[in-house]
């Protein structure tokens, strides 16, 4: 008996297969979530959850007049993501701060000093991401453009956008030096790696096959410079200012008061 299936059966069979196992699966999350009562109570509590934040908080954010101009004036900045990372901790350093404030439990000088040390690390922490978010630009950059020459299988394009880098710091250094004695001069632009993405020829044929697949490289490569902000902002505000600055600062806190409490003891005595 001769049991060769020829590729073209094979292939038949295979995407039956799977379009069988997927109406399978289909199926049966059909059949769990609509017979179980766990997962249509959970569904129902859910969905009057989101409502209910819809409605009494993004609403009235939205509609918060400061919050408005606020979006108003960042709306084209260039550091879209990392404001908004700052403002989020902006906001909940402020809760901290008002909670700290309010606490009951606590004497009124350890309540203004533990205040006083979380918007002092707030500032602090603040400008250190926006100059570490600032420091890595050039690196980054770097690393967006080996990135890019890995999505269009161009082992040249990271040397390309690095000799590029350099022929306009060759030409721009002359006119640095003009620049300093008063003179008005422009200085020759680098070309950004989006631009040298959109002019290479490997990107040019994708985007002859496919508008879809050149969209998604263009996507990949825009989405680095928001991932640096995150990796940036999320690593000072989440990290480094909870386990580096944060116990440090309510040290100094502690002291501070044990000093004050010794003084105010000695002027009585």
């Amino acid at each position: 008996m001769n049991l060769t299936v020829s590729p073209l059966n094979y292939n038949n069979q295979k995407t039956a297969f799977k379009a069988n196992t997927s109406r399978i699966a289909e199926e049966t999350v059909r059949s769990a979530t609509s017979d179980s009562r766990f997962f249509s109570g959970f569904e129902k509590k859910y969905d009057e959850f989101t409502s209910s934040v819809a409605k009494n908080v993004t609403s009235r954010l939205l509609e918060f007049e400061p919050l408005q101009k606020l979006a108003e004036h960042f709306k084209h900045s260039k550091k879209l993501y990392q404001h908004s990372m700052t403002t989020g901790s902006v906001i909940t350093s402020g809760l901290y701060m008002q909670r700290t404030l309010a606490n009951k439990d606590m004497d009124n000088d350890r309540k203004k000093t533990l205040a006083v040390n979380q918007g002092l690390t707030l500032i602090l922490s603040t400008a250190g991401a926006y100059m570490l978010d600032k420091y890595l630009t050039g690196w980054w950059d770097n690393v967006t453009a080996r990135y890019a020459g890995i999505l269009l299988n161009d082992k040249d394009f990271y040397q390309n956008y690095r000799n590029q880098k350099e022929e306009a710091a060759k030409a721009n250094k002359p006119l640095l030096e003009a620049m300093k004695r008063g003179e008005k001069v422009k200085l020759k632009e680098s070309k950004g790696v989006l631009d040298m993405v959109k002019a290479n020829a490997s990107y040019k044929r994708i985007m002859a096959r496919s508008a879809d697949d050149a969209k998604i490289l263009r996507t990949k490569v825009k989405g680095m410079s928001p991932l640096k902000a995150i990796i940036v902002f999320g690593f000072v505000y989440r990290y480094f200012v909870p386990v580096v600055v944060t116990k440090p600062a309510n040290k100094l806190c502690d002291m501070y008061l044990e000093r004050k409490k010794a003084k105010e003891n000695a002027q009585q005595a």
